[in-house]
This record gives structure tokens, C-alpha cells and sequence, in this order.
């Protein structure tokens, strides 16, 4: 088979590409300039280069740092602003790295897209990694069945030392690079909160500061900064934030203010502009909505052809990348029309702990398989 591997100029998908090549396909890599728009400057990685001369495959190198920014880092920035956190890796994966490498396979006439993540794709349906310490199956949940059907993950129940060893035998130039951040596009130097000001402000803000085009004080005007409550559960005024992008569900650190006992961020209200602090146990909760849905392993004919307009689901629940995983049962309603309604209830069998708006919902059966997943609300 023709196979094209998105290579990124790390271990993993430079081993992915590595044991296709074994097996006795013909690989092509695929390199992508997401997050540097500056094209005059971009180069590819000199150790990616080393890479596929050592393999002997062909390397495709495309630039959808424009598209990248307008669907991805634009989204990313929205959510903050209105007080959600985003889940960029995922949107990422469906809409960007997935979508293109298939591109690039019927513009090659090649057979399956690959990559490196840890995870396999068993009769269509995204599988947990056996490996569950590198298990990357959360943030592939929106890959649609185009995409599965012709996707393959060869290192997806390897061990990472494995990985790095098989490298170092055969020599490879990033046999010790350094695992990927978790944001791309936001430097190790930077916080998102850096980024998000640069974005909207430009990249020049601090310099505009320092020559007079821009009061200091005037940052805290813009709705993204602009400064308001802090406030308990029950709305006494505790003291005053800095603007909303600063803070997220389950939050101690940064608050800037003095407290009696330890204070966590339980809820961020744009409208009020007010963040709403808590103690650390009324932090956990058990039942919370999902929208934004999207059926992977389900059929999702089952429950359209359901006689009932309450449809009760039993699965595992898995609400961030870290979180081990707790029994759900998701409520979803049929709309009059039968169509399946935008909004599930989600009733967790045990509390967990700062659920936090905008972060994926991911539900696995027993068998670790993804049944489908939604966006927190």
C-alpha cells in the first residue's frame, strides 16, 4: 500500500513511519506549517530531514498556517474570552491534521493516512492505547469515519521507551527529541494569557506600552481583560480580578488575593464579569450537559430508530485528558421531528472534581472503545 505519514519531526511519527517502511509499503511523509505564519522565515526541521534520507521515503511539506489560525487559534481565543476552556488538540486532529493528510492521499493516489499517536482504530472505532500512560484516544474522539476508515496509528499500544530505543538503534537523529507541548502554537516562553493579548492586541503590545500608543491601563478595558468580582457561592464580594482569560475551573494559584482558607475557582460568569471562588469540596459535582456531539463508535441509527424520546446510555466517562475515567449515564432526548436534541444530561455515578466548561465529555464501553463524545457546557 501507498501510506502517507504525518510527520511532524518527532520519535513517535518518525517510528510510525519507520515500521510502515518495514512492512514493505511505500511511505510518504507529510509535514505541516500550522502554527508558523511567517513563511519567508519557516523551515523544516533539519532533524526531519535526516529522517527521511535515513528511511529513504519522500517528504510532501504543505502550509495551512492560515486556515490553521482561522479555525483553530481563532476558536481557541473565543473560548477564553467567553469564559470556556478550549480542547484545541482535538478540534486540531478533526478539522486540520486528519482533513489534510487525507487531502494529500487522493491528491497521491495513496491507500491510508497514518500517524503517531498512541491509540489504535479497530472496525472503525477510536480503541484506548494499552499503554495508558501515553494513551491519546480523548483527543481523536471527533475524528469522523472517513477519517478512521482510512487511518492506521503503528505505535499506538507501544511503550515510548520502546519507542526511543528503536531509534537509537537505527540511528535517528530525534531519537531523544522532546515530547510536544500541549498548545502548539503557544511558545514554552508564553502563557496562553500572553498569547491571547499578542492576538488581540498584537505582537508589538508591551513596546506600544512603553512608547505611549497604549495605556497600560486602558489593557484592562478590553472585555477579554477587563477587570471585575471576585464573589463566593452565594455572591458576597470577596475582592477584584484582572479579567476573565486568567483563570479556569479548579484554580488556586494566581488569585492574587488573601484568603482566611483556600480559595478555588468554581465558575466564570461573562455577563457579570464576576469569578466565582469556592472551597476545594463543593468543587466536585456528578451531573453536567454536553452539546456539540459527535458519534464515533455508537451507531447512532440505534437511537433514531428508538420508540422512545428518552434514550438512557451507560458508559464510561472520561471529562479531561488526565482523568482515569467514571461510570456516566447520558440522557439523551429525541427531539419532535426525531432528530436527537443538541443538549445530554450526563449523570456521573461518583462526584469529580472541577468539570470544567468547553473540555471534552469522551465515553468509552468496557472494552475501551470510543462511543462518542461532546463538548462540556
Amino acid at each position: 500500500m501507498k501510506i502517507i505519514v504525518g510527520m511532524s519531526g518527532g520519535v513517535d511519527s518518525s517510528i510510525a513511519a519507520y515500521l510502515l517502511k518495514k512492512e514493505g509499503h511505500e511511505v510518504i511523509g507529510l509535514n505541516f506549517n500550522f502554527a508558523n505564519r511567517d513563511k519567508t522565515n519557516f523551515k523544516i526541521s533539519e532533524k526531519l530531514v535526516e529522517v527521511v534520507d535515513k528511511l529513504g521515503i519522500k517528504l510532501i511539506t504543505r502550509d495551512y498556517s492560515d486556515e490553521f489560525y482561522g479555525k483553530v487559534v481563532k476558536s481557541f481565543v473565543s473560548d477564553y474570552e467567553a469564559g470556556i476552556t478550549p480542547n484545541p488538540c482535538a478540534l486540531c486532529n478533526s478539522e486540520m491534521k486528519f482533513e489534510k493528510l487525507l487531502q494529500v492521499m487522493r491528491e497521491e493516489k495513496a491507500d491510508m493516512i497514518a500517524t503517531g499517536h498512541y491509540a489504535k482504530i479497530e472496525n472503525n472505532c477510536v480503541r484506548k492505547s494499552k499503554n495508558e500512560k501515553k494513551d491519546q484516544s480523548y483527543m481523536l474522539y471527533r475524528l469522523s469515519e472517513d477519517q478512521l476508515s482510512h487511518a492506521i496509528f503503528p505505535i499506538g499500544d507501544m511503550d515510548k521507551t520502546d519507542v526511543r530505543n528503536l531509534a537509537r538503534e537505527l540511528g535517528l537523529a530525534v531519537a531523544e527529541e522532546k515530547d510536544s507541548q500541549d498548545v502548539c502554537f503557544i511558545s514554552s516562553d508564553k502563557t496562553y494569557v500572553d498569547f491571547i493579548k499578542e492576538y488581540e492586541l498584537g505582537s508589538d503590545y508591551k513596546e506600544k506600552i512603553l512608547g505611549g500608543e497604549l495605556k497600560s491601563d486602558n489593557i484592562y478595558n478590553y472585555p477579554f481583560m477587563k477587570q471585575g468580582e471576585f464573589v463566593d457561592i452565594d455572591g458576597k464580594v470577596l475582592g477584584y480580578h484582572k479579567g476573565i482569560i486568567n483563570y479556569t475551573i479548579g484554580q488556586r494559584r494566581g488569585l492574587n488575593i488573601a484568603f482566611g482558607e483556600r480559595k478555588f475557582v468554581k465558575e466564570i460568569d461573562v455577563e457579570k464579569n464576576q469569578v466565582v471562588l469556592c472551597d476545594n469540596d463543593e468543587l466536585y459535582s456528578s451531573e453536567f450537559s454536553i452539546y456539540d456531539m459527535v458519534f464515533s463508535g455508537y451507531p447512532k441509527e440505534k437511537i433514531l430508530k428508538s420508540d422512545s424520546e428518552d434514550i438512557k446510555l451507560t458508559f464510561i466517562a472520561k471529562l479531561r485528558y488526565r482523568h482515569d475515567g467514571t461510570v456516566c449515564d447520558i440522557h439523551l432526548k429525541k427531539n419532535t421531528d426525531g432528530s436527537i436534541n443538541d443538549i445530554a444530561v450526563c449523570k456521573l455515578h461518583e462526584p469529580v472534581r472541577a468539570i470544567t466548561k468547553g473540555q471534552a465529555a469522551v465515553f468509552y464501553d468496557e472494552n475501551n472503545f470510543i462511543m462518542f463524545g461532546g463538548r462540556i457546557k
